[in-house]
């Protein structure tokens, strides 16, 4: 199933998981307060993983708060959610720096925002005057996520959907928090248009008067794949090249195709009190009412300006070449980390899915003489599955000689933001 066709499923999970959010009850929250809702984002919950720089560039995006009310005396548990009310819906919150404050993003309240470019204003979203409110929180925030009908064909990376009420759907989602929205994430097909998605664990029945209350955007819900490269090294045909000429290998672009390129991401209570989110693994965007229902595919591209790729050791070099592997076959070279990377769906990888390079041989002014794309089959016995909130490298070696890959390696890393003063490398990623 190709992304366009999700237009149609759209409108079928709404009528399984019942109507959008705006619409989904008649009854009315309480008369909002004069307080605005406010959130922060530093302190013990961060888990000490989240870099000043990834604050920084979540300011940049803001994020997306939902919330449901209860009333004076009622829990969001009451009844499995049904007797909440939507109170808002995709707010836009971000943070603006008051006057005097420093720029750690530290110990400052981030609120409902306008946005306009570059230029933030104030736009507060206020409590109800009783009650409580629970929040379901993603980053970076879409305007549209919450669209509808939805737009025709539907190309939306991430889209809010209403809270499951079909019981058949609820078992086959474990863990799942009764009456929580569920997010559809389906990352963009090219790397300069992907995100690192980001969402907070639940925060249920939170008053009025509780303050500035932290969320914990810590952890990492995609998988981020990275590429490394060498080649084994070739003679070029005498008398194909003019003497003198050095012949290169450049990487001009990689596909991963036929890879799962749509998932829900549900909020989850596995035990009493202890909230998080999970990938649904039985649950298909393309058919959420049928058990087994297959994943959508998609193909995932990182293609080079100006035919190359630069790489991380030759950032500022015109012209990058693969190097040719030594002894230990340990120098691999990654990719420029702002063109290089991609944040995908954490998955098992599908049996047919595969890894495609192209790559150029190209004479000492950068001009290419033959061209070359190889493939190769993407689940390996090094690693069949991207985890969740994980680095996953491949290293690649090139057979130039034979017009294919020698060898390819991958591994999951932990993904630490703890120091990173690399912005291209934490979300958003652009």
């Amino acid at each position: 199933m190709n992304r366009s066709s999700l237009t149609k499923t759209s409108f079928l999970l709404a009528a399984a998981l019942g109507a959008l959010l705006p619409f989904s009850c008649s009854k009315e929250p309480a008369a909002p307060s004069g307080d605005p809702i406010e959130f922060s984002l530093d302190g013990p919950s961060t888990k000490g993983k989240a870099a000043i720089t990834s604050l920084a560039a979540l300011a940049a995006q803001d994020f997306s708060v939902s919330a449901w009310y209860s009333s004076k005396g009622m829990s969001f548990h009451d009844e499995d959610g049904a007797q909440a009310i939507p109170y808002i819906s995709n707010s836009r919150f971000g943070y603006i720096k008051a006057s005097g404050e420093d720029n750690s993003y530290a110990n400052h309240t981030w609120q409902g925002v306008n946005r306009n470019g570059n230029n933030l204003s104030a736009r507060p979203v206020y409590w109800p005057l009783d009650g409580t409110l629970s929040f379901f929180c993603y980053a970076p925030y879409r305007a549209d996520a919450a669209a509808a009908p939805p737009p025709d064909p539907d190309t939306r990376d991430i889209v809010l959907e209403a809270p499951v009420t079909d019981a058949g759907i609820v078992s086959r989602l474990p863990g799942y928090l009764p009456g929580s929205p569920l997010i559809r994430v389906s990352p963009m097909l090219s790397a300069p248009g992907q995100v690192d998605f980001l969402a907070a664990p639940p925060l249920l029945d939170r008053r009025r008067t509780d303050g500035a209350f932290p969320l914990d955007f810590s952890a990492h819900r995609m998988t981020r794949v990275e590429f490394m490269f060498n080649e084994t090294g070739f003679v070029y045909p005498t008398g194909t090249v003019p003497e003198g000429e050095e012949i290169a290998v450049r990487v001009t672009a990689i596909s991963l195709r036929n890879v799962v390129g749509s998932k829900y991401l549900y909020f989850t209570e596995p035990l009493p009190g202890l909230m998080d989110c999970a990938w649904s693994e039985d649950v298909s965007p393309a058919d959420p009412a049928t058990a087994g229902a297959g994943f959508p595919r998609a193909t995932f591209r990182i293609a080079g300006e100006n035919r190359e790729l630069k790489t991380i050791a030759q950032y500022n070099a015109r012209y990058v070449n693969v190097p040719e592997r030594n002894a230990a076959n340990d120098n691999h070279i990654g990719l420029q980390t702002n063109q290089g990377i991609l944040f995908l769906l954490p998955q098992r990888l599908p049996d047919d899915a595969e890894l495609e390079v192209c790559y150029a041989l190209v004479e000492q002014h950068g001009l290419p003489v033959v061209s070359e794309i190889v493939t190769c089959s993407l689940p390996l016995t090094s690693l069949d599955t991207w985890p969740e909130g994980k680095v996953v490298r491949y290293k690649i070696t090139l057979n130039v000689p034979s017009r294919g890959v020698s060898d390819v390696v991958a591994q999951a890393y932990d993904w630490d933001d703890s120091g990173n003063d690399h912005n291209e490398e934490l979300m958003p990623h652009d």
